[in-house]
Formats: C-alpha cells, sequence, structure tokens
C-alpha cells in the first residue's frame, strides 16, 4: 500500500513538473493533453473555466499577453481511490509581452487529479486562492 502511494505521488510530481515546464514554454498544446476532457478550472478572481478546449483557448490568451514563471510548493497530497487531492503555495511572475513591469502573484491552489484506465494522472478540477490580485491583461 506504502509502494503503491509513493508511485502515485511520484506520478503527481511528475505531472507538476510537466506543468511548469509547460507554462515556461508558453505550450498551450502540452498544457491541454495534462487535463480531463472535462477539466473545471475557478481562477483566484472566480472566473471559471469548463472543458479542455475552453482551457486551451484561456491558455492562449494568457500567453499572448505575458510570460509566465511560476515555482510550486507542494504541501499535501491526499490519495482517494481515483482521485488525488494537491494543495500547494504558488508564486507567479507575469511579464506582460509588450512591455512594462512584472507583477508577483502568490496564490494557493487545490488541484484535483484523476487516475486514468492506464494509470496515468490528469488534472481534473483546479481552485485557485489568491494572496495577491492578477495583473491586467489590458
Amino acid at each position: 500500500m506504502e509502494e503503491e502511494r509513493a508511485d502515485a505521488v511520484s506520478s503527481i510530481a511528475a505531472v507538476r513538473q510537466e506543468w511548469l515546464d509547460a507554462v515556461k514554454a508558453g505550450d498551450a498544446e502540452r498544457l491541454a493533453a495534462l487535463v480531463t476532457d472535462d477539466v473545471v478550472v475557478v481562477h483566484g478572481n472566480g472566473r471559471c473555466v469548463r472543458g479542455r478546449d475552453e482551457l486551451k483557448v484561456d491558455f492562449l490568451r494568457g500567453f499572448e499577453a505575458f510570460s509566465i514563471e511560476q515555482n510550486v510548493s507542494s504541501v499535501e497530497i491526499v490519495i482517494r481511490g481515483a482521485w488525488a487531492f494537491e494543495i500547494c503555495e504558488v508564486e507567479s511572475k507575469f511579464t506582460p509581452n509588450c512591455g512594462g513591469e512584472s507583477t508577483h502573484v502568490q496564490s494557493t491552489t487545490v488541484v484535483a487529479l484523476n487516475r486514468q484506465s492506464d494509470g496515468s494522472w490528469k488534472v481534473g478540477r483546479v481552485l485557485g486562492i489568491l494572496h495577491s490580485p492578477l495583473p491586467s491583461s489590458k
């Protein structure tokens, strides 16, 4: 049982790292591949995005406006059956692509990952809780 948990935690950490690498690269396709078809993301400002396609458009808009760097610290992972819940502290730096000063944002995220039939994990739900305001893309 402990070995199974360790394997799951390792796989979830790999998904997290792939997510961070894709954000750094501004790669919406790679990010979209890491989520379930029915993904739901509630941003820290309350805006909700539903489904892989809508989320991909959301990523593309963000990458058009900003270069984004993130550092993530996993606080806790709870695994229950086919679901894993990860709480993370996130530090993000948004640098406008059109020039201007960077904005630093701190948040806590709760990520629900769903184990797929092949044993891999995909992001199914994300809840963002802001500790500082998001930058405006306008």
